[in-house]
């Protein structure tokens, strides 16, 4: 095994969040480095989702990040495609009123948000002519959509023109905290990997017979644990608790020739769709409740979009009749307990950021320059996510987030 270097601090894990948190370490002048299985992010939650940035939620730290990520994708609209267009949420009889209860601590928190009845929603959004069930609605003109990909290279970027350092096709095997350093054992592919020999290695431990590679070690002050679903392995390397667990999510792009959602944001149903205009379609998404915990990638095709998201989208608007399955994909979630993440000091020498069950883009900024002051200066700045700790599973404080699709 051959030494592959002595850092500040090492990110076990480069997507959004993991490419954020880079990027802050490196703005406070840490000698930092990031290494990733796969930095291309092929099967990456990332390169997988809906591309929805929301402030819109009920636990104020939550809304509090969320909304220092948005205040920071403002300033970059145009390197990172973030068009504020809103997030329109429909709520049942049931779910209404406890919308109505956490209007306050939105707007307290500088999240405005409006509270439409069901026939305003319908003069908002025309083509929403069927109001069965819809008691009421928000709307949250701030919040918008975002071009994943381009959010990360842009970290990555700043990252790179402030000293950081990314390594691909590592993965690692071993964590040694001593007293004054971090040792990681990696193991790193000769040749870029396939999609089969990235679900093997991640799902199995190992780098798999069909792999070839070689071993050298990383030595830090300090490690952070950014590996999004694959975070329990790292976890389990540096002895301790894994509370979450991995869940597909499946997204539809479908054909509609009758209308253009072109002007409108992200539509949020009442039966839990959530979808929104994307190019020249509609992108859909569903979360099943039954859905089982694994690292499943398949996607269900035509059969997901016709049980799933045709029904769903048909019950709320006449105009979505003529429907097209063009395509689709699956990506996980990385789900806790009280479905938000897990962040902070997790050991001595030792940090995470991870589990955000499904809010990763929309938190990778503010969490980002979080972590970045408790790693440099142990202690939180002006964005404090101590209510995120992995503790307060103990403690019996959970940040149970209802707003969770």
């Amino acid at each position: 095994m051959k030494p592959g270097g002595r850092f500040d601090v090492c990110v076990v894990g480069a997507g959004i969040v993991g490419s954020s948190i880079t990027m802050a370490l490196a703005q406070r002048n840490l000698r930092t480095i990031a290494v990733d299985l796969d930095l291309s992010g092929r099967l990456s939650s990332s390169e997988k989702n809906a591309g929805g940035v929301r402030a819109t939620w009920w636990q104020p730290v939550n809304i509090a990040l969320c909304r220092a990520s948005i205040e920071f994708y403002e300033k970059i609209a145009r390197q990172v495609s973030f068009r504020q267009k809103g997030y329109l949420w429909l709520y049942d009889e049931a779910t209404w009123p406890e919308a109505l209860a956490h209007i306050d601590v939105q707007r307290r928190l500088g999240h405005p948000i409006e509270t439409l009845t069901a026939v305003e929603v319908s003069r908002r959004v025309p083509e929403i002519d069927k109001l069965d069930a819809v008691a009421g609605a928000t709307f949250s003109p701030k919040d918008g959509l975002i071009n994943p990909n381009l959010l990360k290279e842009y970290y990555r970027g700043e990252a790179l023109r402030r000293g950081a350092q990314f390594l691909d096709r590592v993965w690692v095997v071993g964590i040694d905290a001593g007293s004054n350093t971090v040792r990681l054992a990696c193991w790193q592919s000769d040749e870029a990997m396939s999609d089969e020999g990235l679900v093997r290695l991640m799902t199995q431990d190992g780098p798999g017979q069909a792999e070839t590679g070689h071993l050298f070690e990383l030595q830090a002050s300090a490690i952070v644990i950014a590996a999004g679903a694959w975070s329990p392995y790292p976890l389990k390397l540096a002895g301790l608790k894994n509370f979450t667990e991995p869940v597909r999510r499946q997204i539809c792009l479908v054909d509609n020739r009758v209308t253009n959602l072109e002007r409108y944001g992200m539509i949020v149903d009442t039966s839990g769709i959530y979808f929104h205009n994307e190019g020249a379609h509609i992108l859909a998404g569903y979360s099943p409740p039954e859905e089982p915990a694994g690292y499943h990638f398949n996607y269900d095709g035509d059969a997901f979009f016709q049980n799933e998201i045709w029904p769903r989208l048909f019950a709320r608007m006449s105009c979505m009749e003529r429907l097209r399955h063009v395509t689709g994909w699956a990506g996980l979630y990385e789900v806790s307990p009280d479905r938000s993440a897990i962040v902070g000091r997790a050991a001595p020498r030792i940090y995470e950021a991870h589990s955000f069950s499904g809010r990763g883009v929309m938190q990778s900024y503010g969490v980002g320059q979080a972590l970045g002051d408790l790693v440099a200066h142990g202690k939180y700045g002006s964005l404090d996510g101590s209510a995120l700790s992995r503790d307060r599973f103990e403690r019996g404080e959970q940040a149970f987030e209802a707003l969770h699709i």
